[in-house]
Formats: C-alpha cells, structure tokens, sequence
C-alpha cells in the first residue's frame, strides 16, 4: 500500500505507546499529543483543517475485532509515532501496531512516516536489539529521537518546567519533530492541489452568524478543537492565585463567545508565567493574550515586569494584555489606576477563597478576551 495523502487520511498521526507508560511519568504521552495537537496545524499554514490525532483512549474501538479496527486507523493515518520507554516492549498491542503500520506502508512509509521517540536511552536500546525490530527495520541505523534527560538517560525530559510553561529542552526538541511532519504534511498537500481540477469552494458563514467568528475554510470534525493559550503570572507571592484567575477567564470566556459560530471550537487555556524565571524561556510566540498579578510589588516593580514582558512578545502585533489587581493585599480601589498602558482590572482575592473579578471590571475582562478572539483570528487569516 502506498502511504496516504493528506486529504485521504482520517487521522494526521497514530501515536503508539504504552499506557503504563504514560501513566508512570505523569502522563508524559498525553501532554505530548495535546502540544502537537495545538502547534500543528499553525505550522502547516494551509487552509484545510488538518485531521486530529488517533488517540487510543479517545478514538479507540468500542465494538467489534479490536485487530481490525486498530489496523483500519493505522490505515487511515498519514503518519506514526512511537513512544518508547520500558513497558513499550513489553507491549503486545504496541508491536502489533508497528507489524500493521509496516505491512501497510512498506519500508517508504518506514522511512518516511514513522517517527521514534525515545524516553529511555536503555528502552530504545533494547526494543532495537530485537530480533522481530530488526526483521521490521528497513535499515540498521534506523532514526530515533531522544527526549530523555542527558544526566538521567532513562528518565524522560519535562515537558513543563514550571506551572504549565513548556521547557526549553523538550520544546528544542519537539520543534524538530513538529518541523519535519509539518513539511511532509505541506508537501502532501500540495500536491494534492496539484491533481485537483479547480480548488474546493470555501463553507460560507451561515445567514445570520456572528461577523466575528472565526470560520475555517472547512468544517471542522465534530471533536475538533483548537485552544487559546493566554499566560498568567505566577509568582512566589501569589503562587496559587493565577489558577483561580484563570478559571475566572474561562468563565469570561464562554460569555463571550456563547451564540458565536466558531469552527472549529476555540478553548482558552492559561498556562503560568513564572515571572523569577522568564528570561529562561524563549520568545512568547504562542501567546494570544497576558495577565500580570498585581497584589505584593510596587507601581515601579509592575512596570518593570510589563517591560520585560513585551520584550518577548513578537511585534509589532502584540498580544493583548492586562493587569489583575488583587484585593487585597490591595484595598478597595474606587478609582480607576493604571499601569503603563495595560489595562487594570480589579479582583477580590480572599484569603482561601476563588479570585473573582469585580462586577465593575466584568466588562473590561469581556472586552479583554474579545481583543483575544479578534487577534486570534487575524493570526488564522494570516495562517489561511
């Protein structure tokens, strides 16, 4: 069998692992699938929305010969991944995924499609010594990838290294994997268009559908989804309180885009912004939006973090930002105060209890995550 186009696959990537795995190291494999679901289609730039990810757990078979069925999605998926560590050899499902994906797409798809991901140096070693890998392998010098620790090689990178930021190391890394597929995906689709007589008329907007929506030229699959990711500091005074913010945001959220026709959803997620540490992590890039804390630190100390923060945010365009000035350590402020151009908005933080934004400042947080959604999209007109 010839390996799939694109267009003809239900599936971008089957990712095959062992669920012990996942599992020992704090759901390692399904971190790593949600990163390369959010990132993927933004570097594939095209206007077709790219299939999701087969994970077993989410689109496994709920009837029938499980054989069969998971040799149907392995036939329907434009490329593999395998996660290995030490429960991946012991695994008889995991090497009848590879038997399949090998029978199915031959040495070329082997070569082409399969990528290797290796969170044990001793595991990978091992699987590769294998009589039934090599009888697999085309080749002796198959590719893997190492995502373990260089002092600890049999323990796997973080892929967060502090309240949800992505780890320098693991991103290196990631973004090379993520590059090669992209441009495999690009060039399929490409040359697709290629055999296509004329192009594929674009879905018009819905008679009386919001003009803000975001509408990809297609539909999008029913359990599609796309985030919004917006950081959040997180500091050593208030170490807990981005994580109520941001449920707070979430709330915001759904007011704003209930009755919105967006396709396919959008889902904020916030991520912490641990500001001790921000010149250890690369250029924001992926932020859509920014909310600094302003609780224990001065005007001048604020200001300062609004500073080094725009410096890693990509511009001109920058993403839109805001303050949370928390009540207390902060009293009732009946006045409007400002900070350096950024909007400040005003949150009762009890002790113990949820961080809520001020009925007053409601407004302003809608407005805030609109500016959110409107960025969003011209960022996906760009990408289309």
């Amino acid at each position: 069998m010839t390996p799939r186009k694109l267009m003809d696959c239900d599936y971008s990537v089957f990712v095959s692992y062992a669920q012990a795995d996942d599992l020992a190291w704090n759901s390692w494999v399904t971190c790593f699938m949600k990163e390369l679901n959010m990132t993927l289609r933004g570097r594939v730039r095209m206007e077709r929305k790219i299939p999701p990810i087969f994970q077993d757990r989410k689109n496994g078979p709920v009837a029938g010969d499980l054989q069969t069925q998971l040799r149907e999605s392995i036939a329907a998926s434009f490329a593999m991944i395998l996660i290995v560590h030490d429960n991946y050899g012991d695994s008889g499902w995991c090497q009848k995924e590879l038997e399949y994906f090998k029978s199915l797409f031959n040495n070329d798809g082997f070569l082409e499609r399969l990528y290797i991901v290796a969170l044990s140096k001793d595991a990978i070693d091992n699987l590769t010594a294998t009589a039934k890998w090599k009888a697999l392998c085309p080749t002796s010098d198959q590719i893997w990838m190492p995502f373990y620790q260089d002092d600890e090689p049999n323990i796997p990178l973080d892929i967060y290294s502090d309240k949800g930021i992505v780890a320098t190391e693991f991103w290196r890394r990631f973004v090379r994997l993520r590059e090669d597929l992209a441009t495999k995906i690009r060039r399929s689709l490409d040359d697709s268009k290629e055999q296509t007589a004329g192009p594929a008329p674009d879905v018009q907007p819905q008679a009386g559908a919001a003009t803000d929506a975001i509408v990809l030229p297609r539909a999008a699959a029913v359990d599609d989804y796309e985030w919004v990711r917006i950081y959040i500091e997180s500091n050593q005074n208030e170490v807990d309180h981005w994580e109520s913010v941001g449920a707070q945001i979430r709330s915001s959220w759904e007011k704003v885009v209930t009755g919105m026709r967006l396709a396919p959803p959008l889902y904020v997620r916030p991520y912490g912004l641990p500001m001790d540490k921000i010149d250890q992590y690369p250029r924001l890039d992926d932020a859509d939006g920014v909310v600094l804390l302003w609780g224990q630190k001065t005007a001048d100390s604020l200001v300062a973090q609004i500073n080094t923060v725009e410096k890693k945010l990509p511009g001109p365009d920058l993403a839109p930002g805001v303050v949370a000035y928390l009540m207390p350590p902060h009293a009732l402020s009946e006045q409007r105060v400002s900070a350096l151009g950024w909007k400040v908005l005003r949150f009762t933080a009890p002790s113990g209890g949820d961080v809520k934004v001020t009925d007053q400042d409601s407004p302003g947080l809608e407005t805030f995550l609109r500016e959110v959604l409107e960025r969003r999209k011209q960022r996906q007109e760009r990408h289309s």
